[in-house]
């Protein structure tokens, strides 16, 4: 999942790419735990403690932003503008 979400904290997405990657992040766990439907898949990605694709996007952009926000250099002035 990591690897999933690295490129991320810096891009907007949209619903639909939501969608698209909570449908990897399910096949994948039909194919783990061996099941035949998606909803028995999430229910096990649920029960394992694996959190949303955009409950984790929004997490790791608010990390992204509060870290960056805190830096004093220029660059970082500027997109703190930007995200206000």
């Amino acid at each position: 999942m990591p690897i999933l979400l690295c490129g991320l904290d810096a891009c907007s997405v949209s619903s639909s790419q939501f969608r698209s990657l909570n449908h990897v992040v399910v096949s994948c766990a039909r194919k783990i735990f061996n099941v035949n439907t998606s909803v028995i898949a999430a229910e096990c990605i649920r029960m394992c403690g694996v959190s949303d694709i955009a409950d984790a996007v929004t997490t790791r952009k608010d990390k992204f932003i509060k870290r960056h926000l805190l830096n004093s250099s220029e660059v970082c002035e500027i997109c703190s503008l930007i995200v206000k």
